[in-house]
């Protein structure tokens, strides 16, 4: 299985939706408005849906931090009647590198740690390090820049050790196999997208703060955004009664869906295992967007611009941020993730003060991805 990034280039001749919302005079949208983009999102999400032949697909607006449309279509578990809700929880994959990214930017305005501190500063003689991986510091690994290789052996990612003081052990492990190792690349000179970057990146302020890389995302990102209810790995259905979506393995021609367990390993949580509701996505992604201007709750403007700056290869801290998009004419910060089971992606839009959300429990990625940027190129440009 692989969070890895995919940066498809799309250019649709997208079906052109026909009420164009009008503005209020302070410049909010209209309740006839917000109506109409309600119910024109849960018309084509349907039809979407049934033209990827995916299982489920949802999606939500979010416009100066106020829902104007969401709406989900589709089966919680395929052949099983549920149907979705817009209150579901979806795993999100690799977008969790940006939380993990803004968790870190927390840790350096706190002076725990920063920028430029080296994998050999903090591990130091503690574990065996290549000397080509000392200098590496914090930015390269949260910009894929550290020369980091893509993923962890197949062996690593088949464990599961639980939360806690287990998990952070058995990610500390993984990191100090990698780290025995030369890098791929040259550090700072060439991207390579990497779990495992960030995964050491996560295990460097483990090591530092002497707290779980769960603990702390909760603490310095979930917690203040009011996001008690995020979880990582897949969403749990406890009673057993489809209270959840399930992921969908995808087979060929065949789609299968598998438990609620089935993910990448809690080792490289890090880089991909999140699980939220769109509401949820949307009001990460708002506050990146309030962060830009002064007005975040967790970071400084300048940190947050510091983020959203891209490094190689048009990607930033988490982000990608493109300097042309061929899906709209607008500055676009964007990313996506996927497990192989499951699909989701948050786009945000500065000049509109706009974000939107997309997701889907289908293992066809390459669908699930084309049906979300369709979603994108044709309501972006409506508000």
């Amino acid at each position: 299985m692989n969070n890895g990034l995919r940066m498809w280039q799309y250019t649709f001749s997208a079906c052109l939706i026909s009420v164009i919302p009008a503005m209020g005079q302070d410049g909010t949208i209209s309740s006839r408005t917000k109506h109409n983009l309600e119910q024109q999102l849960s018309q084509r999400i349907s039809q979407i849906r049934l033209e990827k032949k995916l299982i489920g697909l949802g999606a939500m607006i979010l416009v100066d931090g106020k829902s104007v449309a969401k709406a989900v279509e589709g089966e919680r578990k395929k052949g099983s009647g549920k149907r979705l809700e817009t209150s579901d929880r979806w795993h999100v994959g690799s977008i969790t590198k940006s939380m993990t990214a803004t968790t870190i930017a927390r840790l350096v305005e706190q002076r725990v740690v920063d920028w430029g501190t080296t994998i050999g500063e903090i591990f130091g003689e503690t574990i065996e390090i290549h000397r080509d991986w000392r200098a590496v510091n914090l930015e390269q690994l949260l910009t894929h820049t550290s020369g980091a290789p893509a993923n962890f052996s197949i062996v690593t990612n088949f464990r599961a050790p639980p939360e806690g003081k287990e998990r952070v052990q058995a990610r500390r492990n993984a990191v100090s196999g990698v780290l025995k190792l030369r890098p791929i690349g040259n550090p700072g000179e060439s991207f390579a997208y990497s779990n495992v970057g960030f995964t050491i990146a996560a295990a460097m302020i483990e090591h530092k703060t002497e707290r779980s890389w769960e603990d702390l995302v909760r603490d310095e990102v979930f917690s203040p955004l009011s996001m008690a209810g995020v979880g990582f790995g897949p969403p749990k259905d406890g009673d057993q009664t489809l209270s959840q979506p399930r992921g969908h393995a995808n087979l060929g021609l065949m789609k299968v869906a598998v438990g609620e367990d089935a993910d990448n390993s809690p080792i490289m949580g890090p880089a991909g295992s999140v699980n939220m509701t769109l509401d949820e996505l949307c009001r990460f992604g708002y506050e990146h967007l309030l962060g830009e201007t002064g007005q975040g709750k967790l970071l400084q403007a300048a940190t947050y611009k510091r983020l959203h700056t891209a490094k190689l290869n048009e990607y930033a801290f988490g982000w990608v941020v493109p300097k042309k998009n061929p899906w709209i004419d607008q500055r676009i910060i964007w990313h996506n993730g996927s497990n192989t089971m499951w699909y989701a992606l948050l786009v945000l839009l500065p000049e509109r003060n706009t974000v939107i959300s997309i997701t889907s429990n289908d293992g066809n990625i390459k669908r699930a991805e084309e049906a979300a940027f369709q979603i994108v190129s044709e309501f972006a440009n409506l508000l």
